[in-house]
């Protein structure tokens, strides 16, 4: 209050001196113009009438009173000068605030021509306007921005009529600064100093006044960094009871935030608290300058402080121009260092969206029991120390969990939550095989370890009956238009030279040129080749033949007559009948080779031979062994043993091997383990999948190979994986066509699908199964031969056409298997969730579309590039994929 009268008293004391100054500045002016205007009537008087000149408005008020030139007498007119009040509005002012005057005068003028120059005040402009309906009182309202601190002087301003000239004296006024206030506390506090990228890191705001509340005004505080494209800040939402809720700008935001006043003083400001989020995008260290919080005070007793019920309409909110006789104040919070560090990329996710712990996340489901693609919203609420505005989810279309089961919408509703947010997806059960809402693999980051981790939702048990009958959903009723779209963006590969490039033409020429030499030579080279060929296939495909036979070659190689011989000899017996090395005895010799079938001479000699190697061996007078020539009895045997080898081999082939039936146990065991398990977990899943990849083992044995494939697509689809089970359902009906269950489950895994193309699929040749084209040329063959027998023996019409006929299909069918095994692998299945199709062999093409490729999108191969494929889409459409995302579905012959 001492102040605040020292201060008018001083203001008071300013302006009775401007008045007095003016009023001396006023009768020197009137003195000069008094012998100015004199000595213009003398010149007048001694040479003549004076030109029609413009008064000077700064100098003289004279108008001449006419325009004729010969007139010899002007009439001179002279504007009565009167001093006008500049009067002040604000009582404080400041450089960054438009202050304004007024001047009233009694009739209508106009401004000045020119504004005056002056180093302590910038005019803005100036208005007059009638001060009452009748239009003679008017009155001048200067805006003007003081230019510094201190005592400043406005200027002169003069205002002209026809008659009389107004002017403005000279006034002074006090141009105030903010200032520091010892009553007043800003802080801002970090949660911590260290943070990692997109972490959300949590700052406190204290803000604290014992002044009075009804003196604050016009609060203005506006930290640098939240101006910074790379920094996000949110501040949550007020949570407070409602009588301690209070409207306040803050960075050019509105806020309402909780205000404390002391219990024992309630007129005082107290203190106000909040907490604002900062996110930082970029690592790095970050320089987060002081922050400055400036309030105007109102001097005197103030006003009301929030007259309205309104947040927003306090007295933090008035601006400064409306203000009149007010100081100000401020309080700055020490500056600081945040050091951001980068996120690892080692083990991130295409499914993180910035979740870091501590996080927790619950899933919920509206109803539980329900009709195969009826909609049904689930709710997970993510519990975080993070604001709503910060939390976020990747769409539940990229968990594999859900992939097969159900239809997600990518899109998200928000809820609200005082610790965390809710997140509403709307989900359709496609089949009734769905037992559970799996559990959902949500990952976050830990900062406390910087790893990497996975959120494990709960399962939630549901019911799903069928709808109609039917019990599955076919997603591709909701989808009316193709889901691809074409990119036309970037370029397409560069082609590559075809193979009629000109070191293969001048080839081919020369091939055709000697068409017949080189038919002759093949047909010899085949003769030649073809016992050789044979032979090796043998060895190739029967273990026991394979060392019969290389011992039959160490047997040939051994000197005749020697010891060494007769070793072999033993060995290659041993091996023929799949005996160890050195196991054969002279008993074995007895009762073995007369179940060969071997002549009574032949057997005699390898009998007297073990007589004579045994003598040689355990006798006392070691007598000297003689060995008989044994190659040709060697060749006999070898002949013997090429039966024997190929009777077991075929029933090896005809006998399940211990093996298969191992492989098909340990699949049965893991897919029954899983049925048992609970639905939707992670570990169930992975029991589907221990299975199906025993199922796919024992298919490739060679056994049963159409029910391994066809329990291996069961196993996929069961865990989620579309694109699996589509390739082993479609590798189960190349060996069981004619399978109603196959064509079933088939359909029921396409329909499931999320990838919709224009085309439907159409039939091929070469899909045809290359193992049922080749059992059947065998019957058609021994039918061929039957005919051309028939044919030989009557030669007639019927039979001739039925020879025909006969030879016409045995050359389709080989057609078709040829065509259907040089196809084998030219069809695929994508086996990932999704993946981006290229306009090229490389990641660094274009994408040849806007969306992506999904699990199960079947396709034809064109071409291959290392690990790249050319594929072509049902609709015709070709990309480029990486081969290792695909499967490629062989058309085995066995």
């Amino acid at each position: 209050m001492i102040a605040s009268s020292v201060f008018r008293a001083r203001t008071r004391f300013n302006t009775a001196v401007s008045l007095q100054f003016s009023r001396m500045t006023s009768l020197l002016l009137l003195i000069v113009l008094t012998i100015v205007s004199s000595s213009v009537v003398f010149a007048q008087n001694e040479n003549g009438p004076v030109e029609n000149n413009r008064p000077n408005n700064n100098i003289t008020t004279n108008d001449l009173a006419t325009n004729d030139p010969n007139q010899t007498d002007a009439t001179t007119v002279e504007r009565e000068i009167s001093e006008v009040a500049l009067n002040l509005d604000q009582v404080t002012w400041f450089t960054d605030v438009v202050a304004t005057a007024t001047v009233e005068v009694p009739e209508s003028v106009v401004e000045p021509d020119e504004m005056p120059i002056s180093d302590d005040v910038s005019l803005i402009d100036i208005s007059i306007s009638a001060k009452t309906r009748s239009g003679d009182a008017h009155k001048a309202v200067i805006r003007f921005l003081p230019r510094r601190t201190g005592l400043s002087v406005f200027p002169s301003l003069e205002f002209v009529s026809e008659t009389h000239s107004y002017r403005t004296p000279a006034t002074q006024f006090i141009v105030g600064a903010p200032k520091s206030s010892e009553e007043m506390r800003f802080e801002l506090s970090p949660a911590s100093t260290t943070v990692y990228a997109g972490d959300p890191l949590r700052m406190d705001v204290t803000w604290s006044s014992r002044e009075a509340t009804n003196r604050f005004r016009s609060l203005r505080c506006f930290p640098a960094f939240f101006n910074n494209d790379d920094i996000e800040v949110v501040i949550p939402r007020c949570t407070a009871e409602e009588d301690r809720q209070m409207g306040m700008p803050f960075g050019g935001r509105r806020l309402i935030v909780e205000r404390v006043p002391p219990e024992d003083q309630p007129t005082q400001f107290g203190t106000v608290h909040f907490s604002m989020f900062v996110r930082f995008h970029k690592p790095g260290l970050i320089e987060i300058p002081a922050v400055r919080l400036e309030v105007a005070l109102q001097n005197g007793n103030g006003g009301a402080f929030a007259p309205y019920a309104a947040y927003y309409n306090n007295g933090l909110f008035e601006p400064l121009s409306s203000l009149t006789s007010y100081e100000r104040v401020f309080a700055e919070s020490p500056p600081m260092s945040i050091d951001v560090k980068p996120l690892p990329g080692e083990n991130r996710s295409e499914r993180f969206s910035n979740l870091f712990t501590p996080c927790e996340i619950e899933v919920s489901i509206s109803d539980q029991e329900l009709e195969v693609g009826q909609v049904v919203e689930v709710d997970l609420r993510v519990h975080s120390n993070a604001p709503h505005g910060m939390l976020d989810l990747k769409p539940l279309t990229l968990q594999r969990s859900l992939r097969g089961r159900f239809h997600v919408s990518p899109e998200f509703g928000r809820t609200w939550y005082p610790d965390g947010t809710g997140f509403r997806a709307r989900v359709r059960p496609l089949t009734t095989n769905v037992t559970a809402f799996p559990s959902l693999q949500i990952p976050v980051f830990d900062s406390e370890r910087g790893t990497y981790r996975d959120i494990q939702t709960a399962s939630v048990p549901l019911t799903v009956n069928p709808h109609e009958g039917s019990r599955f959903f076919d997603v591709r009723r909701l989808v009316t238009e193709p889901t691809l779209t074409d990119q036309p963006d970037g370029i397409w590969h560069n082609a590559r030279p075809t193979q009629m490039t000109d070191f293969m033409n001048r080839f081919s020429g020369i091939l055709a040129e000697y068409l017949y030499v080189w038919l002759i030579a093949g047909v010899v080279l085949y003769a030649i080749a073809r016992p050789w060929v044979i032979e090796r296939r043998r060895r190739a495909i029967n273990p026991l033949y394979r060392l019969q036979a290389l011992a039959y070659k160490q047997l040939r190689n051994a000197p005749e007559g020697t010891t060494e011989k007769w070793l072999a000899f033993r060995n290659f017996l041993a091996t023929g009948f799949s005996m160890p090395e050195g196991a054969w005895t002279s008993g074995d010799a007895q009762r073995r080779l007369r179940d060969l079938d071997l002549a009574d001479d032949d057997i005699e000699l390898i009998e007297k031979a073990h007589e004579a190697a045994d003598q040689s061996d355990f006798s006392k007078q070691k007598p000297t062994s003689t060995v008989p020539n044994l190659n040709h009895l060697a060749d006999r045997l070898f002949a013997k043993f090429r039966t024997l080898s190929a009777l077991l081999l075929l029933i090896g082939a005809l006998t399940p091997s211990i093996g298969f039936g191992s492989e098909w146990n340990e699949a049965e065991s893991f897919f029954e383990e899983a049925l048992k398990s609970t639905p939707g977990l992670p570990e169930t899943n992975a029991l589907y999948s221990q299975a199906a990849l025993k199922f796919e083992s024992a298919a490739t044995s060679e056994h049963r190979p159409g029910a391994s494939w066809f329990n291996a697509g069961n196993a996929w689809f069961q865990s989620g994986e579309l694109g699996r089970a589509i390739a082993c359902y479609r590798q189960a009906q190349i060996y069981s066509p004619f399978d109603q269950q196959v064509r079933e489950n088939l359909r029921a895994a396409r329909a499931l699908t999320v990838d919709v193309l224009e085309e439907p699929r159409s039939l091929s040749l070469s899909a045809l199964p290359l193992r049922w084209i080749c059992a059947a040329i065998v019957p058609l063959g021994f039918g061929l031969i039957a005919l051309l027998l028939i044919h030989e023996r009557y030669r007639n019409l019927a039979t001739k056409i039925s020879c025909i006929v006969a030879t016409t299909t045995v050359l389709a069918a080989i057609a078709l298997a040829v065509n259907a095994h040089m196809h084998s692998g030219g069809e695929g299945v994508v086996i990932v969730g999704e993946i981006y199709g290229r306009k090229g062999p490389s990641y660094t093409y274009n994408t040849a579309f806007n969306e992506s490729l999904h699990d199960g999108l079947e396709f034809r191969v064109l071409s291959r590039r290392d690990d790249w494929l050319e594929i072509e889409l049902a609709d015709g459409r070709r990309c480029w994929i990486p081969a290792d995302e695909t499967r490629l579905i062989i058309n085995r012959r066995f």
